[in-house]
């Protein structure tokens, strides 16, 4: 399974949200100031609109009253009500020039004189709508031919035509017009702007540091879920990886198990077989030894299911019984029953040594099975041991094909060989060095391995003097091998 990539460098997640949070908020600062400055436009017009309202039922009304609207004025009236209205309208600043219509489009009364007795038909359809109570309000179009005399006033107007009413509630009697100074008007467009400003820029920079903590707080809690998915997923890939080898092994176990089991039950059957045939019962020697060879296969085949069952844990558990043990007595007798005492170097000093006898030849059994195994026919292995003051070491030496660095690691595991195959030169179901190292840790010690490719390996058994009496663990009840 290849190796899951590294993280991947982003920018910080907390950077690029003040980045993104701040970009949305100049966004939305810009909206609202588009926003702020229109309602600002709009208040203000509205504001001048109502002013010409006032204009007209404040001082016109009065001013032209008892005055015939029906034509245009002139003479003293003209000049008394055009004196009132420089006074209380034009004095001002904001207010440039003032015209009152007749329906049809003439003017009847202006602060220009020149304007007055002027008829602008086309302005007829728009006098009946604000005689109709739609009042009207923009900016001026200078180039229009009635605003010929505005051009001069001022570089924008605002203007607005509102009803004229000589008795309030009274019949509309004629069209105001009122022009005002649109700078004026910015002026105060400016000055609601400056005040409001401020307060949204405010606002939003209070906002903006309120969510950047959050912000912050949830980075730090999505980083760390992130870390934790993380660790989860390489958990799971390597429980996945952990899944395929074991069922890799598993199914290089069934194999090698089924071929090692049927080997000893085919000399069996085999040497059953040769003494049906006439003639070898009654030959003493052939059946002698046709007998051991059965016996020897059934003692192989009797190891290699115990070896299966211990591995498995099925055979109990076995107290640990501390007593005498006589390691080179010993040493010799698992290598008779291995049928390998001519080949099996014995160099234990004698003497006895307090430990669990089962479990001592059961270690023997597994380290000099596997290192006959592995050596070729006819070569000696070497079994030895010493007493320490904290216990005893014994050692088993081959002159085998010895372990790879990079496989010593991994021997000690559960049916691990590093020959895998079924029809691979050795026997054996890869269980007896992961049992020796079960049965040497039941005695609280341990073993290890020097080994060199081509030159043979040693295994080295270390053993505490001080184990209790009476600890229980799964472990083989009968001698093994294999």
């Amino acid at each position: 399974m290849s190796p899951s990539p590294g993280p991947t460098r982003h920018p910080h997640i907390v950077v690029r949200f003040a980045v993104a949070t701040l970009a949305a908020f100049v966004l939305v600062g810009a909206v609202g100031m588009f926003l702020m400055v229109r309602y600002a436009r709009e208040r203000a017009e509205r504001a001048g609109a109502f002013h010409a309202a006032f204009v007209a039922s404040s001082v016109l009304a009065p001013a032209l009253s008892g005055l015939d609207l029906s034509r245009p004025i002139t003479g003293d009236d003209a000049a008394r009500v055009r004196e009132l209205v420089n006074e209380r309208v034009l004095a001002n600043g904001r207010d440039v020039r003032i015209k009152v219509w007749r329906f049809d489009g003439t003017i009847v009364f202006s602060d220009a004189p020149s304007l007055v007795g002027k008829r602008f038909p086309e302005e007829a359809a728009e006098l009946a709508e604000v005689v109709a109570g739609h009042p009207e309000m923009g900016i001026s179009d200078l180039d229009d031919a009635e605003n010929v005399a505005e051009r001069g006033l001022a570089d924008k107007l605002l203007f607005a035509y509102v009803p004229l009413r000589i008795e309030r509630g009274g019949p509309v009697v004629a069209v105001a017009e009122l022009y005002q100074d649109y700078a004026v008007i910015q002026e105060d467009i400016d000055a609601f702007v400056a005040r409001m400003l401020p307060l949204l820029v405010v606002g939003l920079l209070v906002l903006y540091a309120a969510i950047l903590p959050i912000a912050m707080r949830i980075s730090a809690e999505l980083r760390r879920r992130n870390e934790r998915l993380a660790e989860l997923l390489e958990r799971e890939q390597q429980t996945v990886a952990e899944l395929r080898d074991l069922a890799k092994k598993k199914d290089d176990f069934v194999s090698a198990a089924s071929h090692e089991l049927r080997t000893p039950l085919t000399s069996i059957r085999g040497s059953l077989a040769t003494l049906k045939w006439e003639g070898v019962g009654a030959d003493e020697a052939m059946r002698t030894e046709l007998l051991e060879a059965a016996e020897r296969q059934t003692k192989r085949l009797e190891r290699l299911v115990v070896n299966i069952l211990a591995a498995a844990g099925l055979d109990g558990d076995r107290p640990i019984e501390i007593e005498p043990v006589d390691l080179a007595e010993t040493a010799r007798a698992v290598a008779a029953e291995l049928d390998a005492s001519d080949r099996v170097v014995v160099a234990v000093p004698e003497g006895n040594v307090e430990t669990d006898r089962a479990r001592i030849v059961d270690v023997m059994t597994y380290l000099l099975d596997n290192a006959l195994k592995y050596s070729p026919d006819g070569s000696s292995v070497t079994i030895g041991a010493d007493s320490e003051r904290s216990g005893f070491r014994l050692w088993v030496t081959d002159h085998g094909v010895g372990i790879d660095p990079d496989d010593q690691a991994a021997i000690f595991e559960r049916f691990h060989q590093i020959d895998q195959s079924a029809t691979r030169s050795q026997g054996g179901l890869g269980l007896g060095l992961h049992l020796a190292k079960e049965l040497v840790e039941d005695l609280r010690g341990r073993v290890d391995v020097a080994s060199t490719p081509g030159r043979g390996s040693t295994f080295t058994v270390s053993v505490p003097s001080k184990v209790k009496t009476g600890a229980t663990r799964r472990s083989p009840v009968s001698t093994p091998a294999g």
